[in-house]
């Protein structure tokens, strides 16, 4: 009923801004068309193949100077060998997190799924310094570029590549702006039960030329209580975040603990960009934490942004010319003595129209956190309309 009552609501509002004043709304999306080749081991001859054809929607409606109505869906389909030989694959794409079943599948047969799920469904109301939000939204606490532990309601995963606008949450958000670059925000989201619901509580500033940020309340079955920072030192950005977890129900079998992520990037002439970075888990293990799946990028919590106790990040990226984008990046876990190297090129093939290929390479060992378990390559073409 949830669902039904959720995608009937974004109905309405997409037949409701046909017969509305084109001023104002605003209409933009892409079409990707994802190639990818998996080799489960480097001395087979049988690669694995699948191809995903992806079409984002995001249409923003102002019906009134206070009110702003954000819709956004994100439509695949995903054809090949993934789907022939991965048992219940469908079930595995048809998974909505939130408190609002947005997603549906509109076909699925032994190789293909054709699939649709709305991660925007939102009415913001803005009055004098305030700013209410209801419904499916990304409530972004994080400020670090890696890895984001402030980020308690709809966190995610950096090895999730092709999806840069990040979950949305079921949530009701009260922001009050104290000033240009500061303000307060309380958030609760939506759940079944008290256990499994978040709310919390945030206060952002800006002093020395660094955004400070404070913040505390309960994800799920934790008291928590954060801080982050971004700013700039010397020509270089430097950000961090540092997040301290509590149980408050389970406090026998429960853990405290601490997550803080760090970076510093440095933009050289020429339009070369450098970051490094780290991330310390404290519910990560030194040796034998297991490999990742490239087949579950999601992250339902902070403390699982990294099996390891300790990781390490490294970035360049720059220009080749005006058209050409090459980027390497390495996150490597110092203790089990595994990285992962993601290399990319981007090629602007018009105003419009983006062709780049990427590498994701594994190189650690059996049960260490980026075990090779295989290498994927894939081929996109993006259309912005």
């Amino acid at each position: 009923m949830k669902r039904i009552i959720a995608i009937a609501i974004s109905l309405i509002i997409c037949i409701n801004l046909q017969a509305q004043d084109s001023s104002k709304f605003e209409f933009k999306g892409y079409i990707k068309d994802l190639q990818n080749v998996f080799i489960p081991n480097p001395d087979t001859s049988v690669w694995l193949s699948d191809n995903t054809l992806d079409n984002r929607l995001q249409l923003t409606y102002y019906p009134l100077k206070w009110l702003k109505l954000d819709v956004q869906s994100r439509t695949r389909l995903i054809y090949g060998d993934f789907v022939e030989m991965i048992p219940n694959y469908d079930n595995y794409i048809d998974k909505d997190m939130g408190y609002f079943d947005l997603s549906f599948l509109w076909c699925s047969g032994n190789s293909y799924i054709t699939h649709t799920a709305f991660d925007r469904l939102n009415a913001a109301i803005n009055f004098n310094s305030w700013q209410i939000t209801l419904g499916r939204q990304r409530v972004n606490w994080g400020m670090d570029l890696a890895w984001n532990p402030n980020d308690i309601f709809n966190t995610y995963s950096y090895f999730n590549l092709e999806y840069p606008e990040r979950p949305g949450t079921d949530a009701i958000s009260v922001k009050y702006y104290t000033g240009i670059a500061s303000f307060a925000e309380g958030v609760y989201q939506l759940a079944e039960t008290w256990d499994s619901t978040s709310l919390g509580f945030l206060y952002r500033f800006n002093t020395y030329e660094f955004d400070i940020q404070f913040l505390g309340g309960k994800m799920r079955t934790d008291m928590v209580a954060g801080l982050g920072w971004s700013g700039n030192l010397l020509n270089a950005a430097l950000r961090g975040e540092v997040i301290y977890f509590k149980p408050h129900l389970d406090k026998v079998n429960g853990t405290e603990g601490v997550i803080a992520s760090f970076s510093a990037d440095y933009s050289f002439s020429g339009s070369w960009y450098v970051q490094i970075g780290g991330l310390y888990n404290s519910f990560g293990k030194t040796k034998n934490s297991g490999s990742i799946s490239l087949l579950e990028p999601t992250v339902p919590s902070p403390k699982m942004l990294s099996k390891g106790k300790y990781s390490l990040f490294a970035s360049i990226s720059g220009q080749l010319g005006p058209l050409v984008t090459p980027t390497l990046s390495v996150v490597a876990n110092p203790t089990d003595g595994s990285l992962i190297v993601i290399p990319s090129v981007s090629v602007s093939a018009a105003d419009n129209i983006t062709v780049a290929l990427t590498g994701v390479l594994l190189t650690g060992k059996s049960d260490t956190e980026y075990q090779n378990i295989g290498q994927l390559a894939y081929l996109k073409v993006q259309w912005n309309f």
